[in-house]
């Protein structure tokens, strides 16, 4: 598996990055094909901020996690990231098992917590007819209704979006292609 570290600041010591190419090679073990895993590191007033992103099977998952050392941060979101890929697997050896196939070789073979196994715990669903609006209008109801995301239908592309307040406090916008 291929680790790819970004760091606008240089601060990142060549041991660090060993030193995380040997915690995240130890995520490999969920994949048949892992093609890459991204590491971004920050360091802020009060430590260091790394975030991972891991690029396998056609999956992308991603973790962040923010510590005084660097070391202790990747220790942090690679244990976060180990508990979502038990639990991603539980839920496809469930889904394969609840339709009575056989599930891929490849994910028997993977260590697993049966208690993690259940279903994801839908506590409701809501049904809605998605108006047309503009985006600075969806920001503006997603404001009004004080949720982080908004779903809409652009009134310009006819497509239905999600408008979402980031961290940072400023917006993105999903686009499906």
């Amino acid at each position: 598996m291929e680790v790819l570290v970004r760091n606008a600041e240089g601060n990142v010591t060549q041991r660090d990055r060993e030193y995380a190419a040997k915690k995240l090679g130890r995520l490999d073990r969920y994949f048949s094909q892992a093609q890459k895993v991204e590491m971004v590191h920050r360091k802020e007033k009060h430590g260091h901020r790394i975030e991972i992103t891991v690029f396998a099977d056609g999956l992308t998952v991603r973790g962040e996690e923010h510590d005084l050392t660097v070391r202790a941060a990747i220790d942090r979101v690679t244990d976060k990231l180990e508990t979502r890929l038990r639990r991603l697997k539980g839920r496809l050896l469930h889904n394969h098992r609840k339709r009575g196939a056989t599930p891929p070789s490849a994910l028997e073979e993977l260590p697993i917590e049966e208690e993690e196994a259940d279903l994801l715990p839908l506590a409701e669903r809501k049904q809605f007819d998605p108006k047309p609006m503009s985006i600075e209008e969806a920001a503006l109801q997603m404001e009004m209704v004080d949720h982080p995301f908004f779903v809409f239908t652009n009134s310009e592309t006819r497509r239905t979006e999600v408008i979402y307040k980031r961290r940072d406090g400023k917006y993105g916008l999903l686009e499906p292609m």
